[in-house]
């Protein structure tokens, strides 16, 4: 898997907007492009920019950031005449109880994202429901900076469509290239402090393929994976299907 796979939107407002199509599947498949788009924070997208989302058919944006992050960073599409605006506060609400890790980078992310998964099982399924509806899709998912809630979601997706494992851990793992360019603009010379040199740096810190792999164990040990996670969520068969068939080609 490369950085110039073809999957990044270029836009001047963000940094990690992509498409999760074009992954093989274990049975043959393909994962549809021009369906389903992750993204970081969306409210510095000029009008431009925009247009170039627009330009893809969008008919969704799913916001999936806390409340006080939406009143301080207005999603440009809220209110949008053009699109159906949805916001899925996936970690807000009651504080969420973790299990104290001291471990690797990996044992932080199995830590952060198996406590939503299993703390905030109803929101993460309104979100995947939202995603199964008619005509919701082409649709764009995002948190504020692409990476962890809008990880699981997109591992969610990946493994109901039936991409291998590897692959999805990969595609996580791809968020460090995007995000080392924002934070070389963003907070330039921080870097030299906590000792990242480039992406690979960023990577093995904040978003290692290894974290994933070991969420997805967790996914298949205590649901059977992500389909068993959907219907414990409050999914439909049939809602799962529909994610299904938009998802495969």
């Amino acid at each position: 898997m490369r950085e110039d796979d073809g999957r990044r939107i270029e836009v001047k407002g963000a940094w990690n907007v992509r498409d999760i199509g074009g992954y093989p599947t274990v049975d043959g498949g393909r994962v549809r492009m021009g369906a389903f788009f992750r993204a970081d924070s969306l409210h510095k997208l000029t009008e431009k920019d925009r247009q170039v989302l627009l330009g893809r058919g969008l008919r969704s944006v799913i916001d999936l950031r806390q409340s006080h992050e939406l009143a301080e960073f207005p999603n440009v599409f809220a209110g949008s005449a053009e699109v159906s605006y949805y916001h899925h506060d996936v970690i807000g609400g009651d504080p969420i109880h973790y299990s104290p890790v001291i471990g690797t980078p990996a044992d932080d992310v199995l830590m952060s994202y198996s406590a939503w998964l299993e703390q905030r099982r109803a929101q993460i399924g309104a979100v995947l429901a939202t995603m199964a509806q008619p005509n919701a899709l082409p649709a764009v998912y995002h948190c504020a900076g692409g990476k962890d809630r809008t990880g699981v979601i997109t591992a969610l997706l990946l493994e109901i469509a039936g991409v291998p494992e590897d692959t999805i851990a990969e595609d996580y793992g791809l968020t460090a290239i995007y995000l080392w360019e924002r934070w070389q603009v963003e907070m330039p010379g921080i870097e030299a402090g906590v000792h990242l040199r480039g992406w690979r740096d960023y990577q093995r810190a904040y978003c290692p393929p290894d974290g994933m792999r070991k969420v997805l164990a967790f996914l298949k040990a205590r649901y059977g994976g992500a389909e068993g996670y959907a219907l414990a969520a409050g999914l439909t068969a049939r809602q799962i299907e529909s994610l299904r068939e938009a998802l495969v080609e």
